[in-house]
């Protein structure tokens, strides 16, 4: 089950939200009481604005984990560790990626922080790239794979490089529907950052915070590829729906999402966990 899901499970046993009125923010966060009058009448769930997703599915055997959508299989080998706690025990030695006929291999069994399973997988709209997000013994990392060339890019690390700090784990991610883009949330379980990272020109772009998000559990690319949607939460146990433009660089917070809502928005999020859903 991945964050937003445990999030879900805990609002449940929560309350409402209530509140009244909208805001248009840009890089400057806003303040807090500024967010709580947002209005929770103003918009509505409508898969058909949203980019689609490529599915793929997830299936385990002994000592593989296995995740296939279309011509492309991702297997992970894992070994079993002696001496260690039990969620800790079964760790992933490599990785082989088939295309076609093309292959790649990567090689885990060295990394500093052992990864413990292949939470999600997720193609480029463009089919070059291969999104695939691992959990480590703490947070998750986000790999990137080119399927021409076999080139892998650890977001995680890139951002570290860039002078990113509290960079525990990537969670939350979608691709662009138009280019070789992907949105991601970064961050630790008290901070949540948004970023897009343009894999050709090797560049990110920061998302302004609209607040001191907790948490984002849902990331959305409207078919145009100049709109991105997310759901964060702020404060504790309360979520918001904000867009970003693209061409504007300014975040507007549309709504508050109660708990029976985000039940439906999170029908949309079909790329992680397709198996467990």
């Amino acid at each position: 089950m991945n964050n937003a899901a445990i999030w879900f499970s805990t609002v449940l046993l929560l309350g409402g939200l209530t509140a009244t009125s909208s805001s248009i923010v840009g890089a400057k966060p806003a303040a807090p009481e500024r967010i709580s009058q947002l209005s929770v009448n103003t918009t509505s769930v409508t898969p058909s604005i949203y980019s689609s997703i490529k599915p793929f599915k997830k299936s385990n055997s002994t000592n593989k984990i296995i995740w296939k959508g279309g011509n492309i299989t991702l297997t992970a080998t894992t070994l079993k560790l002696e001496g260690k706690p039990t969620f800790e025990q079964n760790v992933i030695q490599s990785i082989v990626v088939t295309k076609g006929n093309q292959k790649h291999t990567i090689e885990t069994s060295d990394l500093e922080d052992n990864w413990l399973d292949i939470t999600s997988v997720v193609a480029s709209n463009s089919n070059t790239w291969l999104a695939v997000n691992a959990k480590r013994s703490s947070g998750n990392t986000l790999m990137l794979l080119n399927l021409q060339t076999g080139e892998v890019t650890d977001l995680n690390e890139r951002l570290k490089k860039a002078g990113k700090k509290n960079l525990e784990t990537i969670a939350t991610y979608n691709w662009a529907p138009n280019e070789d883009q992907i949105a991601f949330s970064y961050g630790d379980p008290s901070k949540s950052s948004l970023a897009i990272y343009n894999v050709q020109k090797e560049s990110f772009i920061y998302l302004p915070r609209a607040t001191n998000y907790i948490s984002t559990n849902l990331i959305l690319w409207q078919k145009n590829g100049k709109i991105l949607d997310y759901i964060s939460e702020y404060p504790s146990d309360q979520m918001i729906l904000y867009r970003y433009s693209i061409e504007s660089n300014k975040v507007k917070p549309v709504k508050k999402i109660s708990r029976n809502e985000f039940a439906e928005w999170f029908k949309l999020d079909k790329y992680p966990y397709s198996n467990d859903k």
